[in-house]
Formats: structure tokens, sequence, C-alpha cells
């Protein structure tokens, strides 16, 4: 199985795409259903938030899990990876599924995000700090980010990820300033522990339950 920990942050956009797409090429195994946390969040949250659906962005989207359950779901759904490779497989899913997309083949750090866009950005396994401020920015008020990582260090082993941009044990709410944390979780996972973070821009909160 493919390792979908976060991209290392010495590789530049040309090499992290020739990386992803060698390994979509290959046909290795891939993440293709949706993440058990992703669809236990919706349902909590977003579903209550947006029950007629609304615009999403699918942040390093990979082969498309989220953005295609999102699409089938009625919600108009931007859905960006580095990879070529993988925009285009998702692009056939989503004539196999006949849903709509807008795909965009770029790394993240190099996405054009457009201020109050979205009413919800899910951004899993991939760690750009650079881009926190920009993610926020483009969500509307009310809007929801729903988000996983792998820890920097694992709490019970110590262990380090790929990636010395991960989040260190405690430290992601704080990456996410503006956001009204709503639920945040973390857990050993594998060895290296992963954390779960659902934030929501100010807005009105009544309905939405808060889990720490």
């Amino acid at each position: 199985m493919i390792d979908f920990g976060d991209t290392a942050p010495t590789m530049n956009s040309e090499e992290s795409r020739a990386h992803w797409n060698l390994k979509f090429e290959r046909g290795e195994p891939s993440l293709t259903q949706p993440d058990p946390f992703f669809i236990a969040a919706y349902e909590r949250f977003a579903a209550k938030a947006f029950p007629n659906a609304g615009v999403a962005l699918d942040l390093a989207c990979g082969l498309g899990r989220h953005a295609l359950w999102l699409a089938s779901r009625g919600w108009q759904v931007t859905a960006s990876d580095v990879s070529d490779v993988a925009i285009e497989k998702v692009r056939l899913a989503a004539i196999q599924l006949n849903v709509k997309l807008d795909l965009c083949a770029v790394d993240a750090s190099d996405y054009e995000f457009e201020p109050m866009r979205f009413d919800l950005v899910v951004l899993f396994y991939h760690v750009d700090r650079s881009i926190f401020p920009k993610i926020i920015s483009s969500l509307k008020q009310g809007g929801l980010l729903i988000c996983k990582a792998r820890l920097h260090r694992n709490s019970a082993t110590g262990a380090t990820t790929v990636s010395n941009d991960s989040p260190d044990k405690g430290e992601l709410p704080s990456l996410f300033p503006e956001l009204q944390v709503m639920y945040h979780k973390e857990r050993p996972v594998r060895e290296r522990g992963v954390v779960e973070f659902v934030g929501r821009k100010s807005g009105n909160l009544s309905g939405l339950s808060i889990c720490r």
C-alpha cells in the first residue's frame, strides 16, 4: 500500500509531482474509499450545517475518494492534487459515477485560493503550514475544515513521521487559530499517530456539538 504520509518539505513541486505520478502510473494500491473519520465528521457537522450541500475543496485529493463522495451527494467540488496522473484517474472515475468535479493538477502550495469561496475544505495527509492562512481565508463564514494528518511524534513510541512539517502532539488547533475547534482527537496508528480535526470559521454554531 502507498504510504500516504505527508510529503517531505524538501521536495519542490516538480519533484513531488514526479514522485506521485510514478506511484499512480505503476498502479500501486492506494486509498479509494472515504476515510471513516471523514464520514463521521461529515455526518456530525457538515450534514447539519449544510443540509442542501454547498461548495467544497478537496485539497491534495489523491484519487479523489472524498471529492467523489461529496459530489455524489450534490456538492459542487473542486479537487486538486499535484499528480496529473491522479487527476486523470479522478476525471475518469467522475465520468463513471456521472458526477461533475472541477479538477486541478497543481501542488497545494500553488493553488489559487479565493477568499470566502468554500463551505467545506477537506485536507487529508498533507501538511503545508504556509497555506493554512489561505485555507482559512478561503472558507465562508460558518465554513468547515475537516483535516487529518500524521503527528510528528507518536505520543506512545516517539516515532517520527516522514515529514518534519507534521504537527506535534496538541499543536494542530493552534495552526488554525481563527477556527472554532469542533472536534480534535489524537491517537496512535501504526506506530506513528494521527490527529483528527474539525474547525469552523466564525458563524452560527447552534445545533452543532463541540467535542475534544
